[in-house]
């Protein structure tokens, strides 16, 4: 074992310029790029994640929401995405008018995660420029990404105001068809006008029985009226017979009546004669007025019952029409209630469209500051790096050397010498 590193340690002594000369020239050309390379300055905005809704638009039943700590994270890790899309640098670029190429921008742009927040960084020349990179690509990158994220809010809402389209054609034609039966039945509210004549029936039943009433009581008031005529009448016969004398004279066999005038007036009986036939004309007439008034109640039964019939018909009428209606109104009532659904789906979809792409997800805490410094080039570092592969290469090669000298000093040896003639 010992003459196996003595022989190692022997072939790397036997060329120790390698181990000199490597170095040095790694040394040199490490110290040049050093003096080449121009100073970078870093610039970082720290972004907050800000957990908001879901973008999605459930029609039928909601969708179950990730928790905070898994929401938080697959936030970081697509934005850690979009910072590197090529799209997201080619807009910064033309923003700030970069000498850059996209795939140079994403190597100067990083971004660092801890808890809820995102700590975005650029690597650039000058420090205003840093700056204005961090910032730019930032806010690009935020944009690019919320809408990326309300793309899915985006076509529920394309669907839906598709959708509330057709609904609102639908209901058109639906109210279309409920105002043409209207118009053609001359109804607006069939339920409200069967109501109506029900209402009117009974008013008119009830007119009817009063005038029957009345027709009644005036024909019994007639009635007594002219018995009370009569009995007038007959107390003033009566009293005029009192005011004649008649005498019973004998003629022969056969009797005579023969009537002697009063010859002196009674002034009394006289009047109280006056009295009664006035009054006998007074009752009849008002026995005539109560006829009268008996009359026309019987004619306005008469009338209310034609009316009533009129009512009925008109009411029978209105119940045919009340399947037709009823699904008419149904129809309106139901493409009213998708059209309210459509239209409410629609709004929530605005809501988180306008949402996901102003206020979501991610914001700016802390804008990018002009760095104070530049950043150090660690020069030292990779020189001691440097040096130590250049060591290792050295070694490698004069590892190398040794094997193909031994090879070509192997085949020198093993040619045979040339024959001698006699």
């Amino acid at each position: 074992m010992s003459s196996d590193f003595s022989s190692y340690f022997r072939i790397i002594a036997r060329r120790w310029w390698l181990l000199l000369l490597l170095p040095l020239v790694t040394a040199g050309v490490i110290l040049a790029l050093s003096r080449t390379t121009t100073s970078e300055y870093l610039a970082s905005e720290r972004l907050q994640i800000i957990v908001v809704d879901p973008q999605e638009v459930t029609l039928f039943s909601p969708t179950r929401l990730a928790a905070s700590n898994e929401e938080i994270q697959a936030v970081h890790d697509e934005f850690y995405d979009v910072l590197r899309l090529r799209s997201v640098a080619w807009r910064t670029i033309a923003d700030l008018g970069l000498n850059l190429s996209a795939d140079e921008l994403i190597e100067r742009i990083d971004s660092q995660h801890l808890f809820d927040f995102i700590t975005v960084t650029a690597r650039m020349p000058t420090p205003q420029l840093a700056q204005q990179v961090a910032a730019t690509h930032a806010a690009n990158a935020i944009n690019t990404y919320r809408n990326i994220r309300a793309t899915p809010a985006q076509i529920s809402l394309d669907f839906i105001e598709s959708q509330l389209g057709d609904q609102t054609a639908r209901l058109a034609s639906a109210k279309e068809a409920l105002q043409n039966f209207q118009l053609e039945n001359e109804v607006s509210d069939l339920n409200r006008e069967a109501l109506a004549y029900q209402d009117l029936m009974r008013s008119l039943r009830s007119d009817r029985d009063a005038a029957m009433v009345e027709a009644e009581r005036n024909d019994r008031l007639a009635e007594e009226y002219e018995k009370l005529a009569d009995a007038s009448l007959s107390r003033a016969e009566a009293l005029q017979a009192s005011l004649q004398v008649t005498e019973t004279v004998p003629a022969g066999e056969a009797e005579s009546v023969v009537v002697v005038e009063t010859p002196t007036p009674n002034p009394f009986a006289e009047s109280e004669l006056a009295n009664l036939i006035t009054l006998e004309q007074a009752q009849r007439r008002t026995a005539a007025d109560y006829s009268a008034a008996a009359a026309g109640f019987r004619a306005a039964v008469a009338e209310l019952n034609r009316q009533l019939s009129r009512q009925q018909q008109q009411l029978v009428y209105l119940l045919g029409l009340q399947e037709r209606y009823t699904e008419l109104v149904t129809e309106v009532a139901q493409a009213q209630a998708d059209y309210d659904f459509l239209a409410g789906k629609a709004s929530e979809a605005e809501l988180k469209l306008s949402q996901g792409k102003n206020i979501g997800y991610l914001q700016v805490i802390e804008s990018a500051q002009l760095p104070e410094g530049a950043l150090p080039k660690r020069t030292l570092q990779i020189l001691l790096v440097g040096i130590v592969i250049s060591l290792l290469v050295a070694i490698i090669l004069a590892f190398v050397l040794e094997v193909l000298e031994s090879s070509v000093s192997g085949r020198s040896t093993s040619q045979p010498a040339p024959a001698r003639r006699p």
